[in-house]
């Protein structure tokens, strides 16, 4: 090789020895690393193979240069990334961030902000800056024919590798690309539901009715609530107080947890024929659409907007309810309207005629940024809470989410005093999308989705309340310790509504007697019970 291509070969390659040895230093390095480490070296060569293809030695060079400076900075981002979440960066990842917007990134990153990170940007600039000059004093060369032709066989091997050995995933710039096209994708499928298809098309339909023909079901969704902060699961804080006073009337099951560790990939499941091992079911039918499909009116109250980068696809879910209202425009990063908006909303559709009503609704919960979910007077945990971490910011993030459950709970108590006082067949069905890291068993707060996973953002309170009607009518399967995960909540809605159809599973049914427990599944075929519970046992 001739030296001129050693150098710039040293150049592209130096920045990742030295980042690979910053992660090595600071963090242990998983197999994920290694084969991000390969993809990186191939990636670099990629680039300067690229540019020996162009004539113009200007564009030449400011080729190299661009593909330097992105280069680099993928590097640093990947850095960043693994340091803060010990998880490569992934396809998941960038769908989290297109339901996010610029305030909530940049107040998250801040959060994150630290001495060493600051070492990281001083050390990718240093990098940069050094770089650009070599390559603006280095000559190029110009190659023969016969070295084209080189060059583009090296660059088809370099793709087919990277492809047929699944390295391409690691890739930043490719999953920039592709996974944007992707959620799009998604999110036109899931149009299904919002083009006027309230119906579906289940098949072998049966609805056994109440005898009065009066039914309000109220299925309350929940959002980033872990069961690890609820009183009603022996947490030592009185963070549940109402719904404790009452416990006595509510079946608590006590090991449930969410698919994914974010909205878009659990609830598009729970809601839909889509689960773990299906997951294109979620094309294929909604609770809602088998509930408009025998007669129930069906509404959706959101305390949620209703739009990210585009409709968001829970939201394409739920415009299959005959009536939808969304009540917040507003993003996470911003004070939004407290969930008690959600109350009047459903106190007037208890009131409207009709015998049939399901009411789906769905909060912001204890959303990160946790002090703006709930109102002043609920500012009640303000000592030093029992954690490992003592630290004051640890403090004020844990107090803060604390106070968003105790608030969950009073809206939840009033939701069931609604249902309570219609006085026909009701019951309120409580489920979280997902649970919340809040300096539980790591120095970390909130969810992520990849490697760095812990209980706490899988394991999800969920509980149901019933009518003294609608228990003499139903008899309902005591599964209060049986494993469940919410992918399967489809099955077990229709069942609590009386709704069997061919493509309803009793068997999936946490509720149904004939209920069975399955392998519950998490990220890329984790076993969620042998990762965790196993390992603590041992």
């Amino acid at each position: 090789m001739d030296k001129k291509n050693v150098n710039t070969s040293l150049v592209f390659l130096l920045p990742i020895i030295i980042f690979f040895l910053f992660e090595l230093f600071l963090k242990a390095i998983t197999i994920e690393r290694v084969y991000n480490l390969i993809e990186n070296v191939l990636f670099a060569y990629l680039i300067i193979t690229l540019s020996f293809l162009i004539n113009s030695l200007w564009f030449k060079k400011f080729f190299l240069k661009m593909g330097f400076i992105i280069f680099n900075l993928c590097l640093f981002f990947e850095t960043f990334y693994y340091y803060h979440f010990e998880s490569i960066f992934s396809a998941s990842a960038i769908f989290v961030i297109l339901e996010t917007n610029s305030i909530e990134t940049k107040e998250f990153l801040a959060s994150y902000f630290t001495k060493t990170v600051l070492f990281l940007i001083i050390l990718a600039v240093f990098i940069i800056v050094y770089g650009l000059k070599f390559i603006s004093k280095s000559p190029c060369q110009s190659i023969t024919k016969r070295g084209h032709k080189l060059k583009y066989l090296l660059i088809f091997l370099i793709l087919v590798f990277l492809k047929i050995t699944n390295l391409i995933v690691y890739n930043v710039p490719y999953l920039a690309i592709k996974t944007p096209i992707t959620y799009f994708q998604e999110t036109n499928k899931l149009n299904i539901y919002g083009n006027g298809n309230q119906l579906g098309d289940f098949t072998g339909i049966k609805h056994i009715k109440s005898k009065d023909n009066k039914e309000l079901y109220i299925i309350v969704i929940g959002e980033s609530a872990s069961k690890v902060h609820f009183q009603l699961y022996n947490y030592y804080r009185k963070t549940t107080p109402l719904l404790n006073s009452i416990k006595d009337e509510l079946i608590i099951l006590n090991d449930v947890i969410s698919p994914h560790a974010y909205t878009i990939g659990s609830l598009t499941k729970g809601l839909t024929l889509g689960n773990v091992e299906n997951p294109e079911g979620k094309y294929q039918g909604s609770i809602i659409q088998l509930l408009n499909q025998v007669g129930f009116k069906t509404y959706w109250i959101s305390n949620q907007r209703p739009v990210g980068v585009s409709d968001t696809q829970v939201t394409q879910i739920a415009k299959g309810a005959r009536k939808s209202i969304f009540l917040n425009i507003k993003h996470t990063s911003e004070n939004t309207p407290y969930d008690e908006v959600l109350l009047p909303e459903l106190n007037k559709i208890a009131q409207e005629k009709g015998n049939k009503k399901v009411v789906f609704l769905h909060m912001i919960g204890e959303h990160f940024y946790y002090e703006k979910r709930y109102p002043p007077e609920f500012d009640y945990f303000k000592d030093i809470p029992i954690t490992k971490f003592d630290r004051d910011d640890v403090y004020k993030t844990i107090n803060a989410y604390d106070n968003a459950i105790r608030y969950t709970d009073s809206i939840l108590n009033e939701v069931i005093k609604t249902a309570r006082r219609q006085n026909t067949d009701s019951f309120v069905l409580y489920f979280s999308d997902h649970g919340q890291e809040v300096y539980d068993d790591i120095d970390f707060f909130g969810q992520t989705i990849d490697q760095m996973v812990t209980k706490s953002m899988y394991e999800i309170p969920m509980f149901l309340w019933m009518s003294e009607s609608y228990k003499l009518k139903n008899q309902i399967a005591l599964n209060l310790n049986k494993k469940y995960m919410t992918d399967d909540v489809i099955h077990s809605i229709a069942d609590l509504c009386n709704v069997t159809s061919n493509e309803i599973d009793s068997t999936r049914s946490i509720f149904n007697e004939h209920f069975k427990q399955r392998k519950r599944i998490i990220k890329n075929n984790i076993d969620f019970d042998a990762s965790f519970y196993l390992n603590e046992n041992q």
